[in-house]
Parts: C-alpha cells; sequence; structure tokens
C-alpha cells in the first residue's frame, strides 16, 4: 500500500510542477553575476522538483508491481530505485537537459542602461524601491530592473523614466518630465 501511496503523491505533484513549474526550486540556477544582467538559461539540474516528483512516481509504481506480483519486500524495493532511477534518468536526459539547452540566454551589461528610457513596471514609493523596464540597446532584450528615484520621490507606475546610474543590480531612475523641467531651469538660470 505503501507503493500506491507514493505512486500517487508523486503522479500528481509531478502534474502540477509540470503545469505551473517547479515547485521548491531545487537544484536550478540562473546566472546573475556582478554588474551583468540576464539569464543565461536555467542549468538543468537532476535534483529539480520536477525530477525527483518523476523519480517518486516511477519508484511507487514499480515498487507496486513488485509487491502485486507477490515478490519479497526487499526484490520490491530494489525494482522500485532501479526503476525510479531508470525512468527519472530517462526524463532527465531526454527531455529536461534537451529543453534546458535550447533556451537562449542574454548577457546584458548595466552600463548600457545609463541614459536609456524605461518604464516603471512598479511603483517607487517614496524613499523606497520598485522595479523599471527597458529594452537593452545592444541586444533588444527586456529587462526588468530594481530601481529607485534620483530624488528620493514617488515615482507612480506607468511613468517613463531615464536611467541615470546604476550599480549591484539598482537602477537610479528620473521621470522624464522632471528631467525637462530641471534642463528648462538650468537654461533659463545660463546667461545670454
Amino acid at each position: 500500500m505503501a507503493f500506491l501511496v507514493i505512486f500517487g503523491l508523486g503522479l500528481v505533484l509531478t502534474v502540477i510542477t509540470f503545469v505551473i513549474g517547479e515547485l521548491f526550486d531545487l537544484g536550478d540556477v540562473t546566472a546573475d553575476s556582478g554588474g551583468e544582467v540576464g539569464t543565461e538559461g536555467a542549468t538543468a539540474s537532476p535534483f529539480s522538483s520536477r525530477i525527483l516528483f518523476v523519480f517518486a512516481t516511477a519508484f511507487g509504481g514499480f515498487g507496486f508491481i513488485g509487491s502485486t506480483s507477490g515478490w519479497p519486500l526487499w526484490a520490491s524495493v530494489g525494482l522500485a530505485v532501479v526503476g525510479g532511477l531508470l525512468v527519472a534518468g530517462g526524463t532527465f536526459f531526454l527531455i529536461v537537459l534537451p529543453m534546458a539547452r535550447q533556451q537562449g540566454w542574454v548577457r546584458v551589461s548595466e552600463s548600457e542602461f545609463v541614459g536609456a528610457e524605461g518604464r516603471i513596471t512598479a511603483e517607487i514609493p517614496e524613499g523606497g524601491t520598485g522595479r523599471v523596464t527597458l529594452v537593452a540597446a545592444s541586444s533588444g532584450a527586456r529587462v526588468a530592473q530594481a530601481a529607485r528615484s534620483a530624488d528620493g520621490s514617488r515615482i507612480p507606475l506607468g511613468t517613463v523614466v531615464r536611467i541615470v546610474h546604476t550599480g549591484q543590480g539598482m537602477a537610479v531612475v528620473a521621470p522624464l518630465e522632471r528631467e525637462s523641467a530641471e534642463a528648462a531651469a538650468t537654461q533659463e538660470e545660463q546667461p545670454s
């Protein structure tokens, strides 16, 4: 009966995981190193939740087959382990790994963002942080990054901004309207 419970639980979790994605992010990594933003395609891991749930499903199924065939418990467990490893290994090497290799990757330097225009996609509260989304000029990749206001003021959702400075995964932004008003004020102050 234990094999049947493991099979059922593994099957349910496998279906949920393949429908909604990784549940626990066990072992899948994405590259994001200092000064560069982007994804380098998730490196597939045999310890991802998908593979672990496939193993559990196969383990329960093969164990149930062994026990209902009248095999002793040690033989049923052995069959379950071997069957689970074969099915999980096949799933990893024949499905998950080839799919991970097909994912493209983009590496964009944060220094490219300075001077670029973006749009606030998560409001920046006064003195807080939000999110800005922009298109990197070099690759055309759409990039979302944490952002804060250059003067600490609130910047509402949807505001078009210019990236003033970047560093350590944070963009410092100024709304274009405010930037235009500051430029006009500077021109008025200069003697003719």
